[in-house]
């Protein structure tokens, strides 16, 4: 893992200029968008260490790009060696994140794991009520469910979809192989990318500011740690009957009078 401050120096279309910097080596890179390649003038470890990890360097240019960064404003970015950014794609295959043994290792696959338990979860918005709500289930390996769903104040969809997750994995308690099914990417990327670099970088985005929602991704994380964790990712209104269960008690849950 390596820290580095990005400096974007100027952009085009066609060419954008970085100066990066890990507080021991300061190099010159271009980026060519069209090409999708990287040129270092210098041939240092930390020029080598960028071109090994192209697609993450490629990602969070992008992400700056989209966030419209001035230029001359500098980022704190995280890279971690080993790491690869799912495809869109690979959204509708099964996400594995092994942290079993204080490891990590993403895999994806076209069948889910057996006997193992599972949580079914989803969060609703009522902007009409400015009420919030979550509801899941926990299905145990031998078929036994338990539901559970709360109501909020205020809030958003994404909160509840994050927050329907973790009071899944509470309720799951010692078991270290879990199945979530959810209809958020927010979440699924959250978990399976985003705190990985979060929590390298004392929980800030790469402009400095804290992460939203941070604590619940705190608490996520933890509750993620030594597990093999396998995501699911079913498609909001599709004919999945247990996730359509979820998704009524969310609602009824967000327009119910506390």
């Amino acid at each position: 893992m390596i820290k580095v401050i990005l400096l974007i120096q100027s952009k085009s279309a066609l060419k954008i200029e970085c100066l990066l910097s890990d507080g021991h080596e300061e190099i010159q890179l271009s980026y060519f968008p069209e090409e999708r390649t990287i040129v270092c003038l210098e041939d240092t470890s930390l020029s080598k260490m960028i071109c090994k990890l192209k697609l993450q360097f490629e990602k969070v240019i992008r992400t700056s790009i989209k966030g419209k960064l001035n230029i001359g404003q500098s980022i704190s970015c995280v890279f971690i060696d080993g790491f690869n950014f799912l495809n869109r794609l690979e959204f509708n295959r099964y996400i594995r994140v092994d942290r079993l043994a204080g490891k990590l290792e993403i895999t994806t696959s076209q069948s889910g794991l057996r006997g193992i338990h599972k949580i079914y979860a989803d969060g609703s918005h009522s902007a009409e009520l400015n009420q919030s709500g979550y509801a899941g289930f926990i299905e145990s390996t031998t078929g036994i469910q338990e539901i559970y769903y709360e109501s909020y104040k205020d809030g958003s969809s994404n909160l509840m979809e994050l927050l329907a997750v973790i009071e899944g994995l509470k309720r799951v308690g010692n078991q270290t192989k879990i199945q979530v099914n959810t209809d958020s990417r927010f979440v699924i990327r959250g978990v399976v990318q985003w705190i990985h670099f979060w929590k390298h970088n004392n929980w800030q985005t790469a402009y400095g500011n804290e992460v939203k929602f941070v604590q619940y991704w705190k608490l996520i994380d933890e509750l993620c740690e030594n597990k093999l964790i396998e995501l699911k990712w079913i498609k909001g209104n599709s004919d999945n009957n247990k996730q359509a269960f979820c998704h009524q008690l969310a609602r009824k849950s967000a327009n119910s009078q506390k």
